[in-house]
């Protein structure tokens, strides 16, 4: 049944996330843009297209759990899902799964993009997957549950990203430092710490997701 609801939900938000397209071919023009007009060195390159690449995922973020709610809301899932005896928190996990996978979708467009405009040898790419994983799981949890307590709002498209980002902003700096070290080919042990305050991010996230989303979700 979960594998059935994974499958479901990642086949309903690819088909109503076309505008993630949107966003991935204007991050590769940015993207472009960035490279070519400013004659910065290789080391400040990679600074400023780590901090851009994780601001591009985090507005992704925000885009995604929105269009997954409101979809929802329009074609009345809410009501099916009060009724149905499928465990609520299998519901948080098939959502968080394969809004995480759509995420990666576009992580991937923009990282391709940047290794062929720069040139770039890229050998830790199992880092760079194991990376978007982790944040991911912290940005599309924490992403669910803030959505949800703002939902009630009439100003929620405003409390929102308003919320979100200051919450994230150790996903994004730990993350960036993490990005900057695998595109320059240094070793994981070298930044054991973001890796652990991603991890424990991420942990906090789905622990508070499967204990507060079905709460939420009917209020």
């Amino acid at each position: 049944m979960f594998i059935n609801l994974i499958k479901n939900e990642f086949y309903l938000e690819s088909k109503s996330s076309y505008n993630l397209l949107y966003i991935s071919f204007f991050a590769i023009t940015c993207l472009i843009f960035l490279l070519f007009s400013f004659p910065l060195s290789k080391i400040n390159d990679i600074v400023v297209f780590t901090g851009f690449f994780w601001i591009i995922i985090s507005l992704s973020t925000i885009k995604l759990v929105e269009n997954s709610f409101a979809r929802e809301k329009d074609y009345n899932v809410y009501d099916l899902i009060y009724s149905s005896s499928v465990d609520l928190s299998l519901i948080f996990f098939a959502k968080l799964i394969s809004l995480s996978l759509i995420l990666g979708v576009v992580q991937f467009i923009i990282f391709l993009s940047y290794i062929l405009f720069s040139d770039l040898n890229l050998t830790l790419f199992t880092n760079f997957i194991l990376l978007n994983v982790v944040s991911n799981f912290g940005l599309i949890s924490f992403g669910i549950l803030i959505f949800l307590l703002t939902n009630t709002s009439t100003s929620k498209s405003f409390l929102f990203p308003l919320i979100f980002f200051p919450l994230i902003i150790p996903v994004l700096t730990n993350a960036s430092n993490i990005l900057f070290g695998i595109i320059i080919g240094e070793k994981s042990s070298l930044y054991i710490e973001s890796w652990m305050i991603l991890l424990t991010f991420a942990l906090i996230g789905i622990l508070l997701g499967m204990n507060l989303f079905g709460r939420l979700i009917r209020q």
